[in-house]
């Protein structure tokens, strides 16, 4: 009698790992997605937190990124309208201005998860608002792809 197993045993073993695969993989990719986001968040609050003691100095907000005390391109580079590009997200909208709309005084992250580096289509949208804007202190996420919208929804902010 020979020992072994038979083919019919193998194909069912690579059937049931393809099968947990493929449930495993799309949580891997939120969870990771989630961790990203937790990143750019913690810096855009670092840049609210920045533009909110520069308002109590001065009563308006910065418009230029030089006058904050935080490094902000170990890891981004400066865009040419005054926003910084990182390597999935671009931080827009830092510099304040008074106002109550809701395009002015907030960071907003515009986040790239499908093509890293490539700015044409985002995945989502998180505002982090001031404290002096049209939601003071709140943030909101809208997403635009199904993996921003998952996104979105798992984040735990308020969704647009």
């Amino acid at each position: 009698m020979q020992k072994g197993f038979t083919l019919i045993e193998l194909l069912v073993v690579v059937l049931i790992i393809g099968i947990l695969a493929a449930v495993a993989l799309p949580q891997y990719q939120l969870a990771v997605d989630k961790s990203r986001l937790a990143g750019a968040i913690s810096l855009a609050q670092s840049l609210r937190k920045a533009q909110e003691i520069y308002y109590m100095a001065n009563g308006t907000y910065a418009n230029d990124l030089d006058v904050f005390d935080i490094d902000l391109t170990q890891a981004c580079t400066r865009s040419s309208t005054g926003g910084l590009r990182c390597h999935t997200y671009i931080l827009d909208n830092i510099l304040g201005a008074l106002g109550t709309s809701d395009e002015v005084n907030q960071v907003a992250l515009n986040l790239v998860f499908s093509t890293p580096g490539q700015y044409t289509k985002y995945d989502a949208t998180v505002h982090v608002y001031f404290e002096h804007s049209s939601r003071p202190n709140e943030i909101t996420c809208e997403g635009f792809t199904d993996r921003g919208k998952k996104l979105c929804r798992a984040s735990g902010y308020t969704v647009v």
